[in-house]
């Protein structure tokens, strides 16, 4: 077979699968935009061309003669097919330049439809042109040049057009896929005038590899923009890498075809050789050449074509490893959060971490730009979907539902042990394309990287809390001893001081006795100083029994309510008809309660209420594991900054005028002795709740109930 042959059919055909490919992926892409179909058409233009081409030579070579009706109709669908070509890539251009300078991008106005229009007018003229119109009887020649004159117009008008469009692409692998396109067809519209118009097609023997260059021209541009699709996902398509091994492996198959089969036809004609024999030897030599540059050529092809997949790999490999140093979890979150919008150019994103509390679930952390509205549902869609690939996962109706509910593109699990404490969302990318199953690949990979950094980072956060609290304790201990020993000498003077003051006063003039009596009201004030000092200092007490939580805090309420009714404030208490246990002792919930509903009345104003909630809340099947007392004291004063909601815990720090600043402190201390947590919400202006959390007396519940 003549070489002219071979590289005919081979140009060909890798433009026929090329442009099929291309224009069936565009084919399935949604939504579709108005140059999405000036896209298409070019497409469909190309795929006639060169499948029509194809079709003509492979009938010619198999049959001969006898196809003879058949290669005419192939070749009047390809002149139909190159006739529309300039035009559809004039469309191209002008529909790209309308939707990035109309003011309505989604839709033409009559004056750009009627401009499209007018580009098909040529492709129209050279259509009709063989039924040789009596009025115009232009010679073959002259309509051939005539179309190459017209397709190098075509080419140098999009150039023009596109230098308008080109400065106002934000994505930068747009700006350079266009560069390299217009100087692909600055080359081809070149190649038009020196063939066709000087011409050298009259060359012998190279002339009609010059026409043959020409003819494949079409393809040229389809390689480009595949290349950009396979790297960049241009245009908002998605092929996998599958479809490049596999023309690749097509080539080595139809060079065996068209060469190595096609010589040991040529040798079968000489008796005295071996032609099968030999075949068989070029086939085996074919195979084994062929193999040790299998994996450098497969290497090549994932650079040149998946470059943006080993960039991904390569960047998140990175920062798994700097991220695997990184001990503090914000610091940590705001580095994955910067990188990821970097890396993947998203519009925004969205880090969670969270855990399942009980029936409920609790976000320790979040970082990034978006705000997730419906994180619960996302959460569950995931959890019921934990067992999916990512790619499955992003596909599944109800994670869509929830990406779409959350406003965001993608969601990217974090596990660690088969238990699901965080996510990445990903927002839209720049480029409006979509993320593509290699790069959930890479995400899903790294994501495990990141749940083990998330538990590298809450176990030394731990650590810090834990010598924290310990020494946080020790201090505590120091500070009670030297409470008591303080506390002890001063009291016993104090005592004295009092009786002679209140003898003194029976003998006193009125005047003298009223001032004695503040005196007395100032010692007594000192001794409750110390009494709460002493509280301080005092051990926790073991013996524990089962307290009615309800009673005490009635009992707290009828003591209070003389010193609540002077400043005008309303104590009320609301909790269930059964009892309320805990197995706890009486002193520690007394001093609870009782400071806390101090410290309510006090902050309250006049005609204000504060409110006691106590209640017993149920296990829930499957979720919680046991009852709780929840113990809510509400006041509507006026608030806590945020910046003092830890600091009001600590010993001696009061904001208030009067007091040791031990309330507080005694009442941590008696909620984490029982087992229980203490939460404060406070807005300033609205009030402050304390949230008091202990473990509920279950046996003692059911004989109440």
């Amino acid at each position: 077979m003549q070489l002219y042959i071979v590289l005919t059919v081979l140009g060909f055909g890798f433009g026929t699968a090329l442009t099929l490919i291309l224009l069936s992926l565009s084919l399935k892409k949604t939504p579709k935009r108005y140059d999405d179909y000036a896209f298409g058409v070019v497409l469909l233009c190309c795929a006639i061309w060169n499948a029509a081409n194809l079709l003509s030579l492979l009938a010619e070579l198999l049959f001969g003669s006898v196809a003879y009706p058949a290669m005419v109709l192939f070749k009047l669908f390809a002149l139909v097919g190159l006739a529309l070509m300039p035009s559809a890539l004039l469309h191209v251009y002008l529909a790209i330049v309308f939707r990035n300078t109309s003011a309505q991008p989604l839709r033409l106005s009559l004056r750009q439809r009627l401009i499209i229009a007018a580009a098909y007018l040529p492709a129209l003229f050279f259509l009709l042109s063989p039924i040789k119109w009596p009025l115009l009887p232009i010679p073959d020649l002259l309509l051939s040049r005539l179309f190459v004159v017209w397709g190098i117009a075509a080419i140098c008008l999009s150039l023009w057009i596109s230098h308008r469009f080109i400065p106002h692409l934000p994505d930068p692998s747009d700006r350079h896929f266009y560069r390299d396109l217009n100087q692909l067809l600055a080359g081809i519209a070149i190649g038009l005038l020196l063939v066709f118009l000087l011409p050298l097609f009259r060359l012998p023997y190279i002339g009609r590899y010059f026409i043959l260059l020409m003819w494949l021209s079409p393809a040229y541009p389809m390689a480009v923009l595949a290349y950009y699709v396979y790297r960049y996902n241009f245009y908002r398509l998605v092929v996998k890498p599958s479809l490049v091994y596999s023309i690749v492996y097509g080539l080595v198959l139809a060079l065996y075809l068209l060469g190595i089969r096609r010589l040991g036809d040529y040798l079968g004609q000489f008796p005295d050789i071996n032609s099968a024999l030999i075949e068989a030897l070029l086939l085996v030599a074919l195979v084994f050449a062929f193999q040790p540059f299998r994996t450098r050529l497969q290497n090549r092809l994932d650079k040149l074509f998946f470059k943006e997949r080993y960039y991904y790999q390569q960047v998140l490999r990175e920062l798994s490893d700097s991220i695997s140093r990184i001990v503090d979890l914000d610091r940590l979150l705001a580095t994955l959060s910067d990188a990821l919008l970097t890396v993947f150019k998203a519009k925004a994103n969205a880090i969670l971490v969270f855990r399942f509390d009980s029936d409920r679930l609790t976000i320790l952390r979040t970082a990034g730009t978006a705000t997730l509205v419906q994180i619960e549902p996302l959460v569950q869609a995931l959890q019921n979907t934990r067992h999916f690939r990512l790619r499955r996962q992003m596909r599944d109706h109800r994670v869509v539902w929830a990406l779409q509910q959350n406003n965001i593109a993608l969601a990217v699990p974090i596990s660690f042990e088969q238990e699901l404490t965080g996510l990445i969302g990903l927002g839209e990318r720049q480029n409006g394309n979509e993320y593509t199953d290699e790069e959930m690949d890479v995400l899903q990979t790294f994501a495990n990287q990141v749940g083990l950094a998330f538990e590298y980072a809450r176990l030394v956060q731990e650590r810090l809390e834990m010598e924290s609290r310990i020494y946080q304790t020790e201090n505590l201990r120091n500070m009670g001893q030297l409470a008591a020993t303080i506390a002890h000498e001063i009291k016993n003077p104090l005592s004295s001081i009092k009786v002679l003051v209140q003898v003194l006063s029976e003998s006193a003039d009125p005047e003298q006795a009223a001032d004695l009596h503040r005196v007395v009201a100032e010692i007594n004030r000192l001794n409750e100083v110390l009494e709460k000092l002493l509280s301080f200092a005092r051990p926790s007490q073991s013996n524990a029994e089962q307290i009615d939580v309800r009673e005490i805090a009635m009992d707290i309420t009828s003591l209070l309510r003389h010193q609540a009714e002077q400043s005008g404030v309303h104590i009320e208490v609301i909790s269930p008809d059964q009892p309320c246990r805990v197995l706890a002792t009486q002193q520690a919930v007394r001093e609870i309660l009782f400071n806390l509903l101090l410290n309510a009345v006090q902050a309250s104003p006049k005609g204000a209420q504060v409110t006691v909630q106590i209640g017993v809340v149920q296990p829930q099947a499957g979720k919680r594991k046991e009852s709780r007392l929840e113990i809510r004291v509400s006041d509507k004063g006026a608030g806590i900054d945020p910046e003092l909601t830890q600091k009001i815990f600590a010993p001696f720090f009061t904001t208030k005028a009067v007091g040791a600043g031990l309330g507080l402190t005694i009442v941590r201390r008696n909620v984490a002795d029982l087992g229980g947590e203490i939460k404060i919400h406070s807005r300033k202006g609205w009030g402050t709740e304390f949230t008091i959390d202990l473990k509920c007396n279950e046996q003692s519940q059911e004989q109440a109930e």
